[in-house]
């Protein structure tokens, strides 16, 4: 990735994971205190892209319930792989009121 510092977020580095490697551990932005009251440890969330007029944005929904969404320095990326066909799932890691914290990786097709 041009123009990158090589520096680190988190840990990880700053150049771009391919598609079928990419994981992040984030959580959920603008939850929704309705569903993540019913979200547990282990929950498996789904990914969407969705278009609001020229801007896209990562949004996660648990049981076809739209939780919340992506805040990461990445979801560039995974806008893109997910546009280019890849599929990822999120996996609940850890709940503290309404704070969700999520990792996503590829799905096995």
């Amino acid at each position: 990735m041009s123009g990158s510092s090589g520096g680190t977020f988190s840990g990880l580095p700053s150049r771009e994971t391919s598609c079928e490697s990419l994981a992040l551990e984030t959580h959920l932005s603008s939850p929704r205190e309705d569903v993540v009251d019913r979200i547990q440890v282990g929950d498996s969330l789904f990914l969407s892209v969705v278009a609001h007029g020229s801007v896209s944005t990562v949004q996660v929904y648990w049981n076809g319930e739209l939780a919340g969404g992506i805040a990461s320095p990445s979801v560039q990326q995974l806008q893109n792989c997910i546009g280019e066909g890849f599929n990822y799932i999120a996996t609940v890691t850890a709940k503290n009121g309404g704070e969700v914290r999520i990792r996503i990786t590829p799905t096995q097709n």
